[in-house]
C-alpha cells in the first residue's frame, strides 16, 4: 500500500494521512458493494487491502449522502467531507484503480468496478 499512498500524494498533492483515508474509503466501498467472490480475489492480489479498508475506510454513516442509499454517493460524501476536491477524488480513484489493475489484472478490476453502481463516475 505504500506505493499506492505515494502515487496518490504525487498525483493530488494531498498529505499521506488523507491519501490513506481516501484509499480506505474507496476500498471499503469496493468491499461492501462489490460481489464477494470477485472482491475476495481482488483483495488477495492486493495484500493488506482488506485490513486497510477496515482501518481507514470509516464504514459508518456518510452523513447526508449516506441517507440517500450509501454506496458510491456515500463514499463521495466522505471523501469530500475529508477535504478533498472533486479533482483530488478523481485522481485518487484513478490511482487506486490503476494500481489494482497492475496487481490484479484489468479484467477482474473492470468486473468489480462495473458491478458497483456509480463508482465509474468518479474514478
Amino acid at each position: 500500500m505504500e506505493e499506492l499512498i505515494s502515487r496518490i500524494v504525487a498525483a493530488t498533492g494531498i498529505d499521506e494521512a488523507l491519501a490513506k483515508k481516501a484509499i480506505g474509503i474507496i476500498l471499503q466501498l469496493v468491499k461492501s458493494e462489490g460481489p464477494a467472490n470477485k472482491v475476495g480475489e481482488l483483495f488477495a492480489a492486493l495484500p493488506g487491502a482488506s485490513e486497510f479498508a477496515d482501518e481507514f475506510g470509516d464504514s459508518g454513516g456518510g452523513g447526508l449522502m449516506g441517507a440517500f442509499g450509501g454506496g458510491a454517493m456515500a463514499a463521495l460524501g466522505k471523501l469530500q467531507s475529508s477535504g478533498m476536491s472533486m479533482g483530488d477524488i478523481q485522481s485518487a480513484g484513478k490511482e487506486v484503480i490503476g494500481y489494482a489493475k497492475e496487481n490484479a489484472g484489468e479484467e477482474l478490476v473492470s468486473d468489480v468496478v462495473g458491478s458497483i453502481s456509480g463508482l465509474g463516475g468518479f474514478v
